[in-house]
C-alpha cells in the first residue's frame, strides 16, 4: 500500500463503504417507522371495528378472521383480546388465553409493548356503553417478512452505485496518476547535460501541473548550476594555469640564462603571489559554500570599520591621485566583523582601481526594509548593462581587474549575513556598490 494508486483506491473503497453503511442503516430505520406506523393505522381500524361489533352486543361476532389487513401487498392477520375492568380475558383470538388475567402493563391507547414476552404492536379501544376494552395486536416479527422485497431492491442500486462509483474513481485515480509516472520516469532518467526532457508531461493550473512546472524550473536551475560549475572549473583551470605556465617557463629560462636570476625570481615571486591570493579567495569561496560555517557576531560601529579600511587603502589611492571621503555618523550594531571588513575592502579595492579622482564611502542608517547600508561610489566609467548583469560572477575581471573572484565572494558573505549586495549608478557619475543589511538574528545594539 506504498503507491498513491493503492492508497487513493484504499481511501475511496473505505468511504465508499461507510457511505452504504449509513446508507442502508438510515434506510432501514426509514422503511421501518413507515411500516411501524402503517400498522399503527390499521390496527386502529380493526380496533374500532372491533368495538363497533362488541356495542352491537355480538361479543361471539368477533374472529381473527374479521382483522385481516394489508400492507404493501401483504395480507396480514392481527389478534385480539377482549377485556373486562379487571383486565380478566373475556374473549381472545386465541382460545386458550380466556379467563386469563392479562398482567402486562399499556401505558397508551397505542404503540409498542410485550405481551407474554413478545414485541407487539398493538391498539386498544373501550367499547361504548359496556365496561369492556379491545386489545387488537400483531407481533412485530410479522413485519420482518416485507422487509424481504424492499431490501432486495435497495442493495441492488446500491450495489449498481457502488460499481459505478468505483469505475469512476479507477478511471479518475488513473487519469491523476498518469502524469506522476510520467514525471517520475522523467525524474527517474533526468540528466542535466541534456539539452531537454524527452515525453515530459506540460504543466497546467492543477495541483500536479504546477509540481511538473516547478520540476521544470528546478531542471533548469540545475542545469544552469551545473553549466556554472564546468565554466568555473574551466576558468579555475585557466587561471592556475597562466602563473603556473610563467612560474615553469621562467625556471627553465633562468636555466638556460635566457634572462637574469634577479628578473627572473622577481617574476617568479610576482606570480607565486598572484596563485596564493587565488588560491586563497578559491579556500573563501568553499568555505562560503560550508553553511555550518559559525560567524560569531561582535559589537563594533560602522564608522570606525569603515575609517579603518579607508586608512588602509589610503597608499593605493595616493598612488593613483585618488581622493577617499567618508560621510555618516557612528552607528553601532552587531555583526561578524571579519566579513564585514572584507566586502568593505574588496569594494573599497576595486573603486580606487576603476575611479578617476574621487571615491565616497557612505553609511546610512535605518530605511525601508533595511537596517542600514554602507555605499561606496566613485567617479569613473561605470558599468554598462551588458557588465552589470555578470559582474557578480565568478572570474569575471571587467577592464581592470585582478581575480574576478572579489565581488562574488563579497555577495555570498552579504548573503550569509542576511544582506545583499547591489549595484546602481552613483551621483559621482561612476559605479556605486551597496551592501544593504537586512534584519535578523544579529541584534543592534545601541
Amino acid at each position: 500500500m506504498r503507491t498513491i494508486r493503492a492508497k487513493m483506491l484504499l481511501s475511496l473503497f473505505i468511504a465508499m463503504l461507510v457511505t452504504v453503511g449509513i446508507t442502508v442503516l438510515l434506510f432501514v430505520r426509514l422503511i421501518d417507522d413507515i411500516l411501524v406506523n402503517q400498522v399503527k393505522s390499521q390496527l386502529h381500524i380493526q380496533a374500532l371495528k372491533a368495538a363497533r361489533i362488541l356495542h352491537e352486543g355480538d361479543i361471539d361476532g368477533l374472529s381473527s378472521t374479521e382483522f385481516r389487513f394489508v400492507v404493501k401487498g401483504l395480507m396480514m392477520n392481527a389478534d385480539y383480546l377482549l377485556l373486562d375492568s379487571h383486565n380478566k380475558i373475556i374473549d381472545a383470538s386465541d382460545t386458550r388465553q380466556e379467563g386469563n388475567t392479562l398482567h402486562d402493563s399499556v401505558a397508551a391507547s397505542e404503540g409498542i409493548t410485550t405481551l407474554h414476552g413478545k414485541k407487539v404492536l398493538y391498539n386498544e379501544e373501550s367499547v361504548r356503553g359496556l365496561p369492556y376494552r379491545i386489545f387488537v395486536y400483531s407481533p412485530l416479527s410479522s413485519l420482518r417478512a416485507l422487509y424481504g422485497s424492499l431490501m432486495r431492491t435497495t442493495l441492488l442500486s446500491i450495489a449498481a452505485s457502488f460499481f459505478g462509483i468505483l469505475v469512476i474513481g479507477l478511471l479518475t485515480v488513473s487519469r491523476v496518476v498518469r502524469p506522476l509516472n510520467r514525471l517520475k520516469e522523467a525524474v527517474r532518467s533526468y540528466e542535466p547535460n541534456r539539452a531537454q526532457i524527452q515525453d515530459f508531461p506540460e504543466g497546467d493550473r492543477t495541483e500536479i501541473g504546477e509540481l511538473i512546472t516547478t520540476f521544470h524550473s528546478m531542471s533548469g536551475r540545475i542545469r544552469l548550476h551545473q553549466r556554472n560549475q564546468i565554466e568555473f572549473l574551466q576558468n579555475v583551470s585557466h587561471e592556475l594555469k597562466t602563473p603556473l605556465m610563467s612560474i615553469h617557463g621562467f625556471v627553465y629560462a633562468i636555466q638556460d640564462q635566457v634572462v637574469s636570476q634577479e628578473e627572473g625570481l622577481n617574476i617568479i615571486t610576482v606570480q607565486s603571489q598572484r596563485l596564493m591570493d587565488m588560491v586563497d579567495k578559491l579556500l573563501q569561496l568553499s568555505r562560503l559554500e560550508a553553511v555550518d560555517e559559525h560567524w560569531p557576531a561582535e559589537a563594533l560601529d560602522l564608522r570606525s570599520i569603515a575609517e579603518e579600511a579607508v586608512q588602509l587603502l589610503l597608499p593605493a589611492a595616493a598612488e593613483r591621485n585618488v581622493r577617499l571621503e567618508l560621510e555618516g555618523a557612528g552607528l553601532q550594531v552587531m555583526i561578524p566583523g571579519e566579513q564585514l571588513f572584507r566586502i568593505l575592502l574588496n569594494l573599497l579595492q576595486n573603486a580606487v582601481r576603476h575611479t578617476s579622482s574621487r571615491v565616497k564611502v557612505r553609511i546610512e542608517g535605518p530605511g525601508i526594509g533595511t537596517a542600514w547600508a554602507i555605499h561606496v561610489e566613485d567617479d569613473g566609467p561605470g558599468l554598462n548593462d551588458e557588465e552589470q548583469e555578470v559582474v557578480f560572477q565568478r572570474f569575471y575581471t571587467g577592464s581592470n581587474g585582478v581575480t574576478g573572484l572579489g565581488l562574488a565572494i563579497s555577495r555570498g558573505i552579504a548573503a550569509r549575513l542576511n544582506g545583499e549586495l547591489s549595484y546602481t549608478r552613483s551621483s559621482l557619475g561612476g559605479a556605486r556598490f551597496s551592501f544593504l543589511k537586512y534584519e535578523d538574528e544579529f541584534p543592534k545594539s545601541g
